[in-house]
């Protein structure tokens, strides 16, 4: 464990040392709330599929997304692998309640972070109030997005499960109709977030493009179509 971690940290090191938090849009915004932990904050690049922290590593540090997305996941002993969130530009992620990281965290894509040591976050969280309430608001909004995913996964049909997860996308990048929505994440990436196949899930995207719910104009982007529809989809109608 002791040799993975440093090892984490000298890729860590390697990543981030052409980058300067000055140089990173939007890192150190004046009305950010969080402003205070920028300034303790390293910012680090990671490549697509590469690890930020595994299952089991120390949960030393917490992380900011600026740039791309991270998929934070738990690999079952037979290989089955279920995507627990996604996680986009704006987002916090690594905070635990105990030492050791539960999940692991990987790059959806090319992927900028900063990354703020656990300690200087616990200590601002206390000395500074409005740091202390947009933690909380981001931890109420994620325990809140955890619990959808239970729901989605316990009561949704398939086709039900992948209009919740392309709305829930939509309302997370205020996306309406006629808007192009970004997926950083790939058809496997979803299939293991919905707890589906990928032939179900490639095949529910055809329906909804056959019945002009939404158009695909490549892998990577789902425009809706028809708000509405999509929305009567996740509640079990038919369009």
């Amino acid at each position: 464990m002791t040799q993975a971690l440093e090892h984490h940290d000298a890729l860590a090191r390697h990543a981030a040392h052409e980058v300067a938090v000055g140089s990173v849009p939007h890192a150190a915004s004046a009305d950010d709330a969080l402003f205070p932990l920028n300034a303790v904050s390293t910012v680090l690049r990671f490549g697509r599929n590469q690890t930020i922290f595994n299952e089991g590593d120390d949960a030393r540090y917490s992380y900011k997304i600026v740039e791309g997305g991270v998929r934070v996941c738990k690999v079952r002993p037979d290989g089955r692998r279920q995507i627990a969130e996604f996680l986009l530009p704006g987002d916090l992620f690594g905070f635990e309640a105990g030492e050791e990281h539960s999940l692991t965290a990987e790059a959806l894509c090319n992927v900028v972070v900063m990354r703020c040591p656990r300690k200087h976050v616990e200590r601002l969280s206390e000395e500074v109030p409005n740091v202390r309430r947009t933690l909380m608001m981001l931890l109420r909004r994620e325990l809140s997005a955890a619990q959808d995913h239970l729901v989605m996964l316990g009561r949704q049909s398939a086709r039900e499960r992948l209009a919740s997860f392309l709305l829930q996308l939509a309302e997370r990048t205020d996306s309406d109709n006629g808007d192009t929505l970004d997926l950083p994440m790939g058809r496997q990436d979803i299939a293991d977030f919905l707890g589906l196949t990928i032939e179900t899930v490639c095949r529910a995207l055809t329906e909804l493009k056959r019945e002009r719910v939404i158009t695909i104009p490549n892998r990577h982007q789902v425009v809706i179509r028809n708000m509405d529809a999509l929305e009567a989809v996740a509640e079990g109608a038919e369009v």
